[in-house]
């Protein structure tokens, strides 16, 4: 009897489970909730979220099967593959799991008749490989590649759900919700960037004896802060500056929220950062930026509260 457990803490069943979330609070707190017209009906909705869940759970074999020797000085309590897992099912599944996503991604393409959307699940799948095998090993881009392969789930909404349904009549009412749904695409993006650097900082030891050329590996974690430091200078630009207009707009439930649980953990993140001075420093640093990103994305309820009180 295959045992299931292995299989689910290889996948990384919670962040599978938090890709699915998102994915469903944004057609249901948003799309749904606000009326605002989409294309995909509740079953070829889910078939969009399992294209993500599939890739990115082949996305997680792929960087264990090339992680082995890593996470064995890193995190060895993690290690899966070759003892409950063996090597070859591990790539087979990787296969099967891939192979489900294209196809689920042709179909859709060919439903909302843009035909060559199909190629998505098939360069993130590429990417996903590149980023395994070579690309993680490299300051910056390796960062950059998985950053933006995280915030896709988000911004697959607005491809295969919004954009099919835009037309010259309800432009008005959809384009701007597409546009929101890419900021929060692009919040995703930057602060994942960061974690992920923050990720590399905590690494060194396993990273340096793998010849890894990270930007953590480069500048070390003292000197890695300042890099940090600037990347959060840059959200908190964007957010403060967002905060600011729901403040001078009067929407005060969401202004309050993104004070509250966004832009006040980011300036605690800035503290936390300030006192770090080893690699074990950033553990606890990455738990807390990835506490931000769920609380970030859970605005989506409050600001569709705050429309739907103030009778819009």
């Amino acid at each position: 009897m295959v045992k299931l457990k292995p299989y689910l803490k290889l996948i990384r069943w919670p962040n599978l489970l938090m890709i699915l979330f998102v994915q469903y609070l944004i057609r249901y707190s948003v799309v749904i909730w606000l009326g605002i017209p989409h294309y995909l009906n509740h079953g070829q909705f889910f078939l969009g979220a399992l294209c993500s869940l599939l890739l990115a759970a082949a996305g997680y074999i792929i960087n264990d099967l090339n992680d082995l020797e890593t996470d064995g000085v890193n995190k060895p309590e993690r290690i899966t593959i070759g003892k409950a897992i063996s090597v070859r099912r591990a790539w087979s599944l990787y296969g099967w799991l891939n192979l489900g996503a294209v196809l689920i991604g042709y179909y859709l393409a060919n439903l909302i008749r843009l035909y060559d959307l199909w190629l998505i699940p098939v360069v993130a799948g590429a990417l996903l490989y590149l980023y395994a095998v070579d690309l993680k090993k490299r300051a910056v881009v390796g960062n950059f590649i998985v950053s933006l392969l995280t915030a896709m789930p988000v911004f697959l909404v607005a491809v295969y759900d919004l954009l099919p349904a835009l037309s010259l009549h309800n432009t008005d009412q959809v384009r701007p919700f597409i546009y929101v749904v890419c900021g929060y695409a692009a919040f995703a993006f930057w602060l994942n960037f960061i974690r992920e650097i923050v990720k590399d900082a905590e690494d060194i030891a396993g990273d340096k004896k793998m010849n890894y050329r990270t930007l953590a590996v480069l500048l070390g974690p003292f000197y890695i802060r300042f890099v940090l430091f600037l990347l959060l200078a840059v959200l908190l630009s964007f957010t403060g500056t967002f905060n600011y207009i729901l403040f001078q707009n009067r929407d005060w439930l969401s202004s309050i929220y993104v004070l509250l649980a966004v832009n006040l953990p980011l300036l605690h993140f800035g503290m936390k950062l300030y006192r770090a001075r080893a690699s074990t420093d950033y553990g606890p640093i990455s738990k807390l930026l990835k506490g931000i990103m769920v609380l970030g994305i859970l605005s989506m309820l409050v600001f569709t509260l705050s429309l739907k009180l103030s009778g819009i």
